[in-house]
């Protein structure tokens, strides 16, 4: 029996040595491995990861729902470097296809719900064009709010929005390009993500 064991271990090994064999033949290719995007967001949007088309489209002709004691602190730098451990989290996914990327997070303590959304890599945007970002519900009736004008920092763009309203419940971040003059209603989704 112990005879048996020992050889189909050696087998194995033999055999898995083989395979890892290849592997690091295969591995060492210089050819660059291509990323097939559009794969990869349409399994998002098939797994609810990301918005689907039919969310994106309601979302286009939502009124946005008001907020009580809503601002933009200017100083987004402090939001920036504050400790946000415990907070609910974002990774922020580039639905255009790109190579744009964000993480925000979020909060309500003592009476103030916080959003601070760092992004980067993105596109200056054109003259009269701005980037917005939206707290969207996604359970049940689409229901969104305008956080606020991306600014421009060192290493790309941020928002940061508190209010005493507790927004806890609109648990997914939309990035949008917008013509700036026209701030009613979301445009083109440019980053997306769920809190955690």
């Amino acid at each position: 029996m112990k005879k048996t064991l020992a050889y189909t271990l050696l087998t194995l090994v033999l055999i898995g040595g083989g395979c890892f064999g290849k592997k690091a033949e295969e591995s060492s290719s210089t050819e660059p491995v291509e990323i097939d995007r559009d794969a990869i967001l349409l399994e998002a949007r098939e797994n609810g990861i990301i918005m689907s088309q039919e969310e994106v489209a309601a979302m286009s002709s939502l009124e946005p729902i008001s907020v009580a004691g809503a601002s933009n602190p200017t100083n987004v730098t402090a939001y920036l470097k504050a400790d946000m451990k415990g907070w609910s989290s974002a990774a922020l996914a580039d639905v255009t296809g790109g190579e744009s990327y964000g993480l925000s997070h979020a909060t309500f303590e003592n009476g103030i719900y916080t959003v601070v959304a760092d992004m980067g890599n993105l596109t200056e945007p054109a003259e009269a064009y701005s980037y917005q970002g939206w707290l969207v519900n996604r359970k049940g009736s689409l229901m969104a709010v305008n956080i606020g004008t991306a600014v421009k920092t060192e290493t790309g763009y941020a928002i940061v929005f508190t209010s005493s309203q507790d927004l806890s419940e609109f648990d997914f971040f939309v990035l949008t390009l917008e013509l700036t003059a026209g701030l009613s209603t979301p445009e083109e989704h440019i980053l997306e993500g769920s809190f955690r």
